[in-house]
């Protein structure tokens, strides 16, 4: 059960990153600045991987 949801959560984070992604690019194809969603995407980055080392399966 336990690793089952650790699989989940990793999921979602790798899904969080490529969202998040996505959305700085429709922000700037659409000719807004996207840089306060770049800090943010860096820190979700940053706290995502120290999250990923704690759960290492």
């Amino acid at each position: 059960m336990e690793e089952r949801r650790i699989k989940k959560l990793l999921h979602i984070l790798k899904h969080t990153e490529e969202h998040l992604e996505e959305l700085i690019r429709y922000i700037q194809e659409c000719g807004y600045d996207p840089e306060p969603y770049k800090e943010i995407y860096e820190r979700l980055k940053e706290e995502n991987n120290r999250l990923r080392e704690r759960l290492k399966v």
